[in-house]
């Protein structure tokens, strides 16, 4: 399991640089609102944020030092959450960032988070891939931009801010260099990014910077000596970045580990080997709340693994010691109220130390640690309440936050109202209106319409990158699923989940499942390539589409020369005959079998429609179909798909169509999802659309799912979770 555990994130991770053609516009809406100002076509309709299921690239947390029930969580895709309850609720807070990410640049992509110890209405945060340090002086609520003479303008993370103890108006941010900016190219090395870093300061509040260190590894912590703040340190590298002196071919993992100032950041010394620590990727780093000369670090990466662990300095990095050998750690930390007490996390466990760091104990149970039916992911923040020793937050790249109060021996959900979610699929079972979800963190169902979320992420399904789920239409208890990372099908039949398909190659996963409405022990299973788990490569030839006759406890190929190497996004088959199946495309167009797989025609739908991405049949009349195209609309058909016309008026020229579901009450109203511009909507089969966006805080739309009465219409977003858009029939 934990061998699984780690192939399946360093996968993960390889892909979570949001990537660079991808990056919004910074005049995006500052309010983060999906489009300021846009009429819809259905005055009164208006989307519900679910705020789940959980997931996202959660990155740094922070406790009000005044309020610590007041905690600010920070996420790549939705950016500043906030918690007036103590962690029992959020809210996300945005207004005035303008740096924004992803496919239909909604993202909001916040990394660090620091808070001013003079005045806590004063908050600092930094952007992840391009430049954005912003500050806020109203507790969060509003943002400034205050990023003058950071001369990097894109492939900059900011992954950590400090604040001097003396002086409010001199802030340290520490940096991510990626190779995009420092090589022109993308530099890859065993697994990620190599990266350089740079240390920033301010000593006018915000109003101008200046490089102070620039250095072979990424820059993460930084902690000021408050008895002397001319002594800074600062930590570098972390698990899913590579340093730019590392020589893969040669088996060095280079890197850097600490370096300090003495002299107010004027000069700098390395603390590395020689010092001894044995791996110089030191992803976290805490201070000491009473004596600054002791310092905790946490070291590992998921390339160099190799000599990882906690270390503990008592004479301000002279000499380290390494207490805790062997595992990668994400986070450590001091408990403010009783030193004594201190943590280390990493992917697989939680540490704690009752003597200041000398020695650990393993305080979670199995192979990974998080609530029951989660996976709580790269546990790469973690707080401490300053109240109380034994509770503490954690926030997940790739999890969630969550709460433990008993010394981290057990986990509790604490992100209702904080999503980031890649939410890939989504389904709605027809008898019961339960909602399925497949999400980059996991599968979840909700049973009252998105408020909550219960994970269901139990082996065989404890994995993440899950990009399909479909919903037997007769029997509610038989739900299949899929991992892309993971290369399996699963079914669950009741409660548990058991492992019905592997992958039929190793370069290469599941990412489109259909059960025929006519017989649904008739299931077809269509495949894709992958370069990194979590996204689809649809340039490559992939395997093409399999079927089960029992349900989908058992599989078997149904393709023949045409379909074999097709890259299949979607699937589709027609409502009175199980043996024709439509299957969309990236390399090979529209395919049609009308002899349930055996073999495959070729269905022109354009001259140049080559990439098909979404596919639906009229529930009644299997002549009449749609296909979605990436960056070419809605394509429509009469007569089995032996015709098509262009069928887009009122969408985006340019939409990427991602998903198409006809309303199971009138087939006239059909709904459409675009990952740029947000969900169509037409009632008139498709002559007409007009783009439903009230409410909806991110137009990245993944997939969509509608209620059996059609009055509840659900959407899968990238980096948002799930949204909602209930109807008057």
């Amino acid at each position: 399991m934990r061998a699984v555990l780690r192939a399946t994130f360093i996968f993960f991770l390889g892909w979570l640089l949001i990537d660079f053609e991808m990056l919004g516009n910074s005049e995006a809406f500052a309010d983060g609102s999906a489009e300021a100002g846009v009429a819809t076509d259905a005055p009164g309709l208006r989307w519900v944020r679910t705020g789940g299921p959980l997931g996202g690239l959660g990155y740094d947390v922070r406790m009000r030092p005044d309020n610590p029930d007041i905690i600010y969580a920070t996420d790549a895709w939705s950016g500043v959450n906030i918690s007036v309850d103590g962690g029992r609720t959020w809210q996300p807070s945005n207004k005035g960032i303008v740096t924004r990410a992803g496919h239909s640049g909604d993202a909001i992509p916040v990394f660090s988070l620091t808070i001013d110890p003079h005045n806590p209405d004063v908050i600092w945060i930094g952007t992840q891939n391009r430049r954005g340090i912003f500050k806020s002086t109203d507790g969060g609520k509003t943002w400034v931009e205050k990023d003058n003479g950071i001369v990097e303008r894109e492939g900059i993370s900011f992954r950590g801010l400090a604040v001097d103890p003396c002086d409010s108006n001199i802030v340290y941010a520490a940096a991510e260099i990626s190779s995009f900016a420092w090589a022109r190219k993308e530099v890859v090395g065993r697994e990620f990014d190599l990266t350089k870093g740079v240390v920033y300061r301010t000593t006018d509040g915000g109003d101008n910077w200046e490089a102070i260190w620039r250095g072979d590894n990424l820059a993460r912590y930084i902690w000021i000596n408050p008895r002397d703040p001319d002594v800074i340190y600062v930590s570098t590298g972390i698990f899913d970045r590579e340093a730019a002196n590392s020589d893969p071919r040669r088996n060095l993992p280079g890197g850097v580990g600490l370096v300090k100032s003495t002299d107010g950041g004027h000069t700098w010394q390395t603390l590395g080997r020689a010092n001894g620590l044995t791996n110089l990727y030191i992803g976290t780093l805490f201070m000491h709340p009473k004596n600054p000369d002791i310092l905790l670090a946490g070291a590992g990466n998921n390339a160099y693994p190799e000599d990882a662990g906690v270390f503990l300095s008592t004479n301000g990095g002279k000499t380290w010691k390494n207490t805790l050998r062997g595992v990668n750690i994400h986070s450590v930390e001091f408990a403010l109220s009783d030193p004594r007490v201190a943590y280390a996390a990493g992917i697989e466990a939680v540490y704690r130390s009752q003597d200041g760091g000398s020695t650990w104990r393993r305080v979670t149970q199995g192979d990974s640690w998080g609530p029951p039916g989660i996976q709580a992911g790269f546990p790469i923040d973690v707080q401490v309440d300053p109240r109380d020793a034994n509770r503490l937050f954690a926030n997940n790249y790739g999890g969630g936050n969550f709460l433990s109060e008993d010394g981290g021996r057990t986990w509790m959900i604490a992100s209702r109202g904080y999503t980031g979610a890649q939410v890939r699929d989504i389904a709605v079972d027809r008898g019961t209106g339960q909602v399925f979800a497949a999400a980059r963190s996991g599968l979840y169902l909700s049973t009252d319409k998105g408020n909550e979320w219960r994970g269901l992420a139990y082996p065989p399904a404890a994995g993440i990158e899950w990009y399909v789920v479909a919903i037997d239409p007769s029997d509610s208890q038989n739900v299949l699923a899929a991992s892309n990372a993971m290369g399996v099908i699963v079914q669950r039949r009741g409660e548990g989940w058991r492992r019905v398909s592997d992958r039929p190659d190793p370069r290469m996963s599941w990412r489109a499942i259909a059960f025929a409405p006519s017989n649904p022990a008739i299931v077809y299973a269509g495949t894709s390539a992958f370069y990194s788990a979590g996204t689809f490569d649809d340039r490559m030839a992939a395997g093409g589409v399999y079927v089960s006759e029992d349900g989908g406890s058992t599989w078997r190929e149904a393709n023949d020369a045409n379909s074999g190497d097709a890259n299949v996004a979607a699937l589709a088959v027609a409502p009175d005959d199980s043996k024709v199946v439509y299957a969309a495309t990236c390399n090979r167009g529209l395919l049609r079998s009308t002899d349930g797989g055996q073999r495959w025609q070729t269905i022109r739908i354009g001259q140049r429609v080559r990439d098909v991405r979404a596919l639906a049949i009229h529930p009644r009349d299997s002549q009449i179909l749609y296909a979605g195209i990436r960056d070419g609309g809605v394509w429509k058909s009469l007569n089995g798909g032996e015709s098509w016309q262009h069928s887009s008026s009122g969408m985006d020229a340019e939409a990427s169509v991602t998903d198409i579901v006809l309303d199971p009450t009138n087939s006239q109203t059909v709904y459409a999802a675009d990952v740029r511009t947000g969900v169509y909507r037409s009632q008139n089969g498709g002559q007409w659309w007009g783009r439903i966006s009230e409410g909806l805080r991110t137009r990245a739309v993944n997939a969509l799912a509608i209620s059996p009465d059609g009055r509840t219409l659900y959407a899968a977003t990238e980096g948002e979770g799930v949204f909602r858009l209930d109807m008057e029939k």
